[in-house]
């Protein structure tokens, strides 16, 4: 308990720091005394991006929690075995059939490649026999690449690389603007995902134990695989790409709390929180007042730590 007051009190600072940070800084004093410009900032701007922030945070760990229990593998996220390769890959189709788009339109071609994806993933993975905890990884990357490259031949054939690459880069500047209402469609994925945390535990233990307990094994998967999708389906239609965070995140917080998920599942939520805010303050701040795209800060942060995680597994299993 005393790391998670921990957590919530980096959360809050953070929050603070998140909101008051851009090229016009907003003062506390100013915020009390109601000044006009500051709270029209504040409410046009500011929090609608912090909102972006923590849902995309919460969203993809977890996303990436979800997916490492009912694989059984702790090296693996959406982003890792194609799940969000396979939502790009909607768009690029909604776009080439019915040109320019809204946000929700977009949102259910993403959606349904994404399931589709998860789903012919899940089940290469149920067909392979080993599943050594870097040979799955390998598997997911490989299949990840098999649809980035048939988006690009896509995107090459139809003139629309300049599309392709604008949807790809993750930021929350421009992509949030006048749009981030559309991320609340993953509130009730992420509320389905706290209550059904036990039974992803269980049936990533396996098929017969699950059907002992008495938990529906494929009811359940596809429950987890349609929650995996449909976040990281809305966070790559209304963000953008944001690498690692379903990766390293629920990896960390195994290291201090154990592997009980449904106990984790807050801790994660926060922690994935900590770890984006401070990858967007920095994004904000290393070339102020100009802005780097989140996903290139997340990226050199998230290789780090994952080299570090592999790193650590190397030496623990000497």
């Amino acid at each position: 308990m005393k790391k998670r007051l921990y957590l919530v009190i980096l959360f809050a600072l953070l929050l603070i720091l998140s909101v008051s940070i851009g090229v016009s800084n907003i003062k506390f004093i100013d915020v009390i005394k109601l000044d006009p410009d500051t709270w029209f900032l504040l409410l046009t701007s500011r929090l609608p991006r912090t909102i972006a922030i923590i849902l995309t945070a919460v969203g993809l760990s977890i996303s990436g929690l979800i997916l490492q229990t009912i694989s059984k593998n702790k090296f693996i996220s959406p982003s890792v075995v194609g799940v969000t390769d396979s939502a790009q890959l909607g768009i690029l189709l909604a776009y080439l059939l019915f040109g320019t788009l809204s946000l929700t339109f977009k949102l259910v071609f993403a959606f349904g490649f994404a399931v589709l994806g998860s789903f012919v993933f899940i089940t290469i993975l149920n067909k392979i026999k080993l599943k050594n905890e870097i040979y799955v990884p390998l598997i997911g990357m490989m299949f990840g690449s098999i649809i980035a490259a048939i988006v690009s031949f896509l995107a090459f054939q139809f003139n629309a690389t300049q599309f392709i690459d604008t949807i790809g880069v993750g930021s929350f500047t421009t992509k949030i603007a006048g749009n981030y209402e559309l991320l609340y469609v993953v509130i009730p994925p992420l509320i389905l995902a706290f209550i059904y945390m036990v039974q992803f535990n269980i049936i990533g233990i396996g098929e017969d134990f699950a059907k002992n307990l008495g938990v529906n094994y494929k009811r359940t998967m596809m429950m987890g695989l349609v929650i995996i999708s449909m976040v990281t389906a809305a966070i790559f239609v209304v963000v953008g790409s944001i690498p690692f965070i379903g990766l390293v995140v629920p990896n960390l917080v195994s290291i201090y709390y154990g592997d009980n998920v449904k106990k984790n599942a807050i801790d994660i939520a926060l922690f994935g929180s900590v770890f984006v805010l401070i990858g967007d303050i920095l994004s904000r701040v290393i070339i102020y007042p100009y802005e780097i795209p989140v996903s290139l800060t997340m990226g050199v942060l998230g290789s780090i730590i994952f080299l570090y995680l592999i790193y650590r597994r190397i030496n623990h299993a000497k």
